[in-house]
């Protein structure tokens, strides 16, 4: 009987901090869900980007390089063929730019929750009493 008189103080010690430390991991799991999610939010416009650099390169070349192509020829008298390969050229570089302007947005997304994890670490080394 005097063992559990000793345990039971102890015992209504730990519970409290039990239900604390679980609500804490509850809170920074949503947390880390929460910046995974603005970190997931960032890829839609970067992706968008890189799909309309490549759209606007296609269409573009295909509508607007007969037009140049011919008005350049008639302007310069360069041959037809030197004319294609100019135009074509200067539409390339452009959405090759506009594809490289989203490819540099995509790297920029950064999906590991770095504020959660350093929150993490510091109440773990708080809960270990290292600090």
């Amino acid at each position: 009987m005097a063992n559990d008189d000793e345990t039971s103080p102890l015992v209504e010690r730990i519970g409290p901090i039990a239900r604390d430390a679980e609500q804490l991991l509850a809170l920074h799991g949503e947390l880390i869900r929460s910046e995974f999610r603005q970190a997931a939010a960032a890829i839609p416009p970067a992706l968008a980007s890189m799909g309309a650099g490549a759209g606007l390169a296609a269409t573009g070349g295909l509508f607007g390089a007969l037009a140049l192509v011919h008005g350049l020829h008639r302007a310069t008298r360069l041959p037809l063929w030197g004319c294609y390969g100019l135009v074509g050229g200067l539409l390339g570089a452009a959405g090759a730019g506009l594809a490289a302007s989203g490819a540099r947005r995509l790297s920029a997304v950064d999906l590991v929750p770095r504020e959660t994890l350093a929150t993490l670490k510091e109440d773990l080394e708080w809960a270990l009493g290292k600090k």
